[in-house]
């Protein structure tokens, strides 16, 4: 059983109520437009955050503290509170709104409001090693450097992750996505918008309803198979020139390009092209969009 302690701040009022089970190991401060908070979280362990409404930003901390601020972004004064809860392998942090807890109301489903909760900039300094699962309804996600696990979801807005060291997993309803010099899996899905994965070592798989996908792959570990899709757009992925596996590309309307020998398996058809890479093995790798090119090069 995780312990509670809930610290409530009106957007327009400085409110403060701890209401249980206060860390000493932590700090809570509120002001007009601004709420923190401040504890450890063991290496290896999770910090977690579901937010009803606002973007989010991450950074790597220079100490061993997580640093969480909440910053007012509009003028409201409907109240807004965080309900910051540990657990058995971290802390999470808990958007609430008009007594409604997002961690116990799943996410807000069939609430009848008039307007709203209002949005909330949440900014985090995240210490190495800790790994990181975020969740907004609604906003653009950011982080610049973490060095374990980071997990992302947002409703709609673009997510932008830079120089991670463990696995990524995000999702957004509508947006962009964007992963650069990451060093380990990824795993990218959007139902609107472009993705772009750079990483030392793959695997890597992209998904999104609408935009394009650029894919580049260092190393590969593991033997898992890799898919990467849209509904309309284009799809290059680049591996390891050593790469070996089964293709299988389809493509509604346009072309497709490889800079890797393959050994065609069935009738040769432009638009949909199975065959074997190399010496083949247990992987696979499927490429499809309803309609533009897909490309499959080598990394240099």
């Amino acid at each position: 059983m995780s312990l509670s302690r809930t610290i409530r701040f009106s957007l327009g009022l400085a409110t403060l109520t701890a209401l249980a089970g206060t860390s000493t190991a932590s700090a809570q401060e509120t002001s007009e437009s601004l709420f923190t908070w401040s504890g450890r979280v063991a290496s290896g362990g999770t910090f977690r955050v579901r937010h009803f409404n606002g973007p989010i930003d991450v950074r790597e901390s220079a100490t061993d503290r997580v640093e969480f601020r909440a910053e007012r972004m509009r003028r409201r004064s409907d109240e807004v509170s965080f309900d910051v809860r540990d657990q058995s392998d971290g802390v999470e942090i808990c958007s609430v709104y008009r007594g409604r807890n997002i961690c116990d109301n799943e996410r807000g489903r069939g609430w009848d409001w008039d307007d709203g909760p209002p949005s909330t900039r949440l900014v985090i300094m995240l210490p190495k090693g800790v790994r990181l699962a975020a969740n907004t309804g609604n906003g653009d996600v950011t982080v610049e450097r973490a060095s374990n696990d980071v997990e992302i979801r947002s409703g709609n807005g673009d997510v932008r992750i830079r120089m991670t060291a463990g696995e990524v997993d995000v999702t957004t309803g509508n947006g962009e996505l964007e992963i650069d010099s990451a060093t380990g899996p990824v795993r990218a899905t959007t139902g609107n918008g472009r993705v772009y994965v750079t990483t030392s070592s793959g695997p890597v798989n992209a998904r999104t309803g609408n935009g394009e996908i650029d894919v580049r792959m260092r190393a590969l570990q593991g033997e898992g198979d890799m898919t990467f899709s849209t509904g309309n757009g284009s799809v290059t992925v680049a591996l390891p020139g050593t790469f070996a596996g089964e293709i299988d590309a389809n493509t509604g309307h346009g072309e497709f390009r490889s800079d890797f020998e393959i050994r065609i398996v069935g009738r040769l058809n432009p638009r949909h092209v199975r065959g074997t890479i190399g010496t083949g093995g247990t992987r696979r790798i499927r490429m499809s969009t309803g309609k533009g090119r897909l490309g499959l090069g080598k990394m240099n």
